[in-house]
């Protein structure tokens, strides 16, 4: 008797909405302590032949072309000479498939979808649209857009013709109700792979016939 009045004393100072989010925590917790919850499969990676779109719920993205080149300021992104960097840019066609505008430069976007494994670090340094250079544009809604993505590299890790692998992740859409208000993306997961051949522009001079146009 003693536990339940203390319980209903506790609940009357919870507000209600935080209630399912407090028994979801209580029950994972007792889950563990007798073993975890099931492990559910993960879905199969798909294999994307050159140019195929990945669809998810947020984007559809599409891995056109790569090029190497010496520095890409016009798109962000910055390499420096004398430490032996280069920078690999990658075009990508992408259309918001969600229902408000997207920043193309973040975590829980495009540039936080896209990883190149291979390198040292696979994470993109810069998003830029190819047609007027904008930084880190918005995606709107149903409206296709070419970016230019960018990695800043070693001069080693990557060769003209050589093929490297693009991971493309998928995002889940949480909905706040506890902790914040509103929608976000979070949790991502591998969902699908491609790769694409490299071409080396040099210093960028014929980067309109060669490379990202």
């Amino acid at each position: 008797m003693r536990d339940a009045q203390w319980l209903r004393a506790a609940t009357d100072r919870v507000p209600t909405a935080w209630i399912p989010g407090i028994l979801t925590a209580v029950f994972l917790g007792a889950a563990a302590a007798f073993g975890g919850l099931e492990a559910v499969a993960a879905p199969p990676i798909a294999t994307l032949e050159p140019g195929e779109t990945h669809v998810n719920d947020m984007l559809s993205i599409t891995v056109e072309r790569a090029v190497l080149i010496d520095s890409f300021p016009e798109a962000g992104a910055y390499a420096d000479p004398d430490k032996g960097q280069r920078i690999l840019a990658m075009v990508v066609t992408a259309e918001n498939v969600w229902d408000r505008p997207v920043q193309s430069m973040s975590d829980t976007s495009l540039t936080g979808s896209l990883r190149v494994p291979g390198l040292a670090d696979p994470v993109p340094v810069a998003a830029a649209r190819l047609d007027d250079g904008t930084n880190k544009p918005w995606l709107q809604p149903g409206m296709p857009a070419e970016i230019v993505v960018t990695w800043r590299i070693s001069a080693e890790e990557v060769a003209a013709g050589d093929g490297i692998t693009v991971e493309i992740s998928d995002f889940s859409l949480q909905r706040g109700q506890i902790v914040f208000s509103g929608e976000t993306w979070v949790s991502p997961v591998v969902a699908a792979r491609t790769s694409v051949t490299v071409t080396d522009v040099g210093a960028g001079a014929d980067a309109e016939q060669s490379g990202p146009s």
